[in-house]
C-alpha cells in the first residue's frame, strides 16, 4: 500500500524549563528526553510497500520557534575565558529602542526565521529502481493480492528457508558501497526502526544504488536501509490464514545514521503468516556534507569529530529535545524565537554587562543527533549566550540512568555580527 504522510512539524518538543537548575539548563534532561513520545511512525506500516514522511519545513521552523515560551538568559553575567585559539567576539553595546552592534556597526544581529521550502521525492536514478505498482483495489480488505513481489521465491516455502537462502546472503555480501556511503552493518535478518524515519520504496531488485539515490534527493535523509523481505502474497485473514510468500525488496530512508543496534524489526505475524527479514544492509553519509546555514547565522563547524556536543552550563540559555530526523533548522528558530522574546521584554536592552557580555542574547547554539543504545532518538539542541569555537566542544554523555548516550551530526552556528 502506498502513503504519502505530511507531518506540520515534530510530534513533541520536550524542553529543559529555563527556570530549572543549570544542571538541567545544559547537559541533557535524560528524564525529559526518554519521556518524549516518538514520532507516528518509527519504521513501515506492516502492509505498506511505498511511504512518504515529508516535513514541512515552515512547520518545522514553527515547532522550533515554539520552544521558546518564556524569559531566559544564561547565569554568567560576563564572558567565560577562553582558550587563545578562540577569536574573541567584539563587545556589543545595545541602548533600547536602538539595536545592538559591533564595531560600529549599526544593523541588528538577530536572524529571521527560516523559510526554505520543502523538496520533493523524485524518482531513483536507477532504472531497475522504480516503486512496485500495486493494483488499484484497496489491498487492505481481507485476502487482497498483495503484487508481485520481484525477488526470487525459496523452496520450500517457509520462513526457515527464507532465512537461510544463500542468493540473498550472497547479493547483500558482495554489494558495492555506493559512492558518498560508508557500510555501517551488513546482512543482518533484522531492519531498522527509528525516531527518524522517512518513508519506503518497494524496488524491482537489491539496488543499493538506486536506494541511495532515493535518500540523495530526500530532505534530511543521511542514511538508508535495503532488504529482503517475505511477504504474504495475500492479506492475510481467517479464510487466508498462512498464503504463499512473496519476496519483496525494500528501500527505508533515514534522518540519521543507521546502526546495527537499530536494526531491531525482525518481522511479525499477520494472522498464521510469519513475515521474516534478511540479507539487511545499511549505509550512512560519511560525514562530510555540511548542514545548510539558516539566514542570520555564520557557516556551520562541526563540533570536534562530529561526536562531542558543546558544554558550558554559565552561558547556556536554554536546551530543546525534539524527537525525530535530525534537523538543525529546529535549533535555529529556537534561537530566532528565545532573542525575540528577550527583545521584547526589553531585557537585551536594559541588561548591560562593562565587558559588553548580554546573557540574555543567544549568540551560538549546537545542535545534534542524540543516540541511546546506539538508536537515533532525534535532534538535541542547547543556545548560548557566548560563542565557541570546534576544539571547546569535548560532551560526551556516556553512560546515564543504565543506558549508553553517544552524539552524532554535531554542528555549531554563531550569530552573525
Amino acid at each position: 500500500m502506498r502513503q504519502s504522510i505530511v507531518l506540520a512539524g515534530f510530534v513533541a518538543v520536550v524542553s529543559a524549563s529555563p527556570a530549572a537548575e543549570l544542571v538541567r539548563r545544559q547537559n541533557i534532561d535524560f528524564a525529559a528526553v526518554n519521556a518524549a513520545p516518538a514520532p507516528q511512525f518509527v519504521g513501515p506500516p506492516v502492509t505498506a510497500t511505498s511511504q512518504n514522511i515529508d516535513y514541512n519545513t515552515a512547520a518545522v521552523t514553527a515547532s522550533g520557534a515554539a520552544a521558546a515560551t518564556a524569559i531566559a538568559s544564561s547565569a554568567a553575567k560576563a564572558a567565560e575565558k577562553r582558550s587563545v585559539e578562540v577569536e574573541l567576539t567584539k563587545r556589543t553595546f545595545c541602548f533600547w529602542p536602538f539595536s545592538c552592534g559591533s564595531g560600529g556597526s549599526s544593523e541588528g544581529s538577530t536572524p529571521k526565521p527560516v523559510t526554505t521550502t520543502s523538496k520533493v521525492d523524485s524518482k531513483p536514478t536507477s532504472t531497475t529502481s522504480v516503486p512496485v505498482a500495486i493494483a488499484t483495489y484497496d489491498p487492505a480488505l481481507e485476502c487482497a493480492a498483495q503484487g508481485d513481489g520481484y525477488g526470487p521465491k525459496p523452496d520450500p516455502d517457509t520462513p526457515e528457508a527464507f532465512l537461510a537462502y544463500q542468493p540473498f546472503h550472497d547479493e547483500a555480501q558482495g554489494a558495492k558501497v555506493p559512492s558518498g556511503y560508508t557500510s555501517t552493518f551488513t546482512d543482518l535478518n533484522a531492519a531498522v526502526n527509528a525516531n527518524t524515519y522517512l518513508g519506503l520504496t518497494t524496488l524491482q531488485s537489491y539496488d543499493v544504488a538506486g536506494c541511495a539515490s532515493l535518500c540523495d534527493n530526500k530532505d534530511l535523509c543521511t542514511a538508508f536501509n535495503i532488504y529482503f523481505e517475505r511477504d504474504p502474497s495475500v492479506n492475510p485473514a481467517a479464510q487466508c490464514a498462512n498464503p504463499p510468500s512473496i519476496t519483496n525488496y525494500k528501500c527505508t530512508l533515514w534522518g540519521s545514521g543507521v546502526t546495527k543496534e537499530a536494526a531491531v524489526n525482525d518481522g511479525q505475524y499477520r494472522t498464521d503468516f510469519h513475515v521474516v527479514i534478511t540479507g539487511s544492509n545499511g549505509y550512512s553519509k560519511v560525514e562530510t556534507t555540511t548542514p545548510v546555514t539558516p539566514p542570520g547565522w555564520q557557516e556551520p563547524t562541526k563540533c570536534g569529530n562530529g561526536h562531542v556536543g558543546h558544554n558550558h552550563p554559565t552561558t547556556c540559555i536554554g536546551t530543546h529535545f525534539y524527537p525525530g530526523p535530525y534537523n538543525p533548522l529546529l535549533c535555529a528558530s529556537y534561537a530566532v524565537a528565545q532573542n525575540a522574546i528577550n527583545v521584547k521584554a526589553n531585557l537585551i536592552s536594559t541588561v548591560l554587562s562593562w565587558f559588553g557580555f548580554n546573557p540574555y542574547k543567544v549568540n551560538f547554539f549546537n545542535s545534534y543527533m542524540l543516540k541511546k543504545d546506539g538508536k537515533p532518538l532525534g535532534t538535541y539542541c542547547s543556545i548560548y549566550a557566548q560563542k565557541y569555537s570546534s576544539a571547546q566542544a569535548s560532551y560526551d554523555p556516556g553512560f546515564q540512568g543504565g543506558f549508553t548516550w553517544s552524539i552524532e551530526s554535531s554542528w555549531s552556528w554563531s550569530i552573525k555580527a
